[in-house]
């Protein structure tokens, strides 16, 4: 969502930003009359412009996990990047095309699948940890 638009440029349309499939007759009107094509063009090149000078936006990007080349992207990049699927991570779209799973996936599985902990509770010592071993 695009909270950082000031009021004057998308008012009193505000929900175009907050509903992104939500459209008033007027809309649809204007979609008809080629209006509203125009209008949205330069609300994402304010909005964009904003994303890439506001210093807080700025940090909100993303470093491409496959190529890890440093440079920031942004998943309204639409041409440049693609998003994964499952967990959303951004990928530049040539690094994504590539048959490699998700970077950030395959990390979360292994988080998910590795043991909770080589120490274990005691349930007979409150406070204490057993070191399981195998009896040789």
């Amino acid at each position: 969502m695009l909270v950082f638009l000031s009021p004057q440029r998308i008012f009193p349309r505000e929900y175009l930003l907050q509903h992104i499939h939500l459209y008033s007759l007027a809309d649809l009107q204007q979609v008809i009359d080629g209006k509203l094509a125009p209008f949205l063009s330069k609300v994402i090149k304010f909005a964009s412009s904003h994303v890439y000078s506001c210093s807080q936006c700025r940090e909100k990007g993303f470093i491409c996990e496959m190529c890890q080349n440093g440079q920031v992207i942004y998943p309204f990049q639409e041409s440049a990047t693609k998003r994964c699927d499952v967990c959303g991570a951004v990928f530049h779209t040539e690094c994504r095309q590539k048959a490699q799973p998700c970077p950030r996936c395959v990390r979360r599985e292994l988080y998910h699948t590795r043991p909770s902990s080589f120490w274990s509770p005691d349930d007979h010592s409150p406070g204490c940890f057993t070191m399981p071993y195998q009896d040789t």
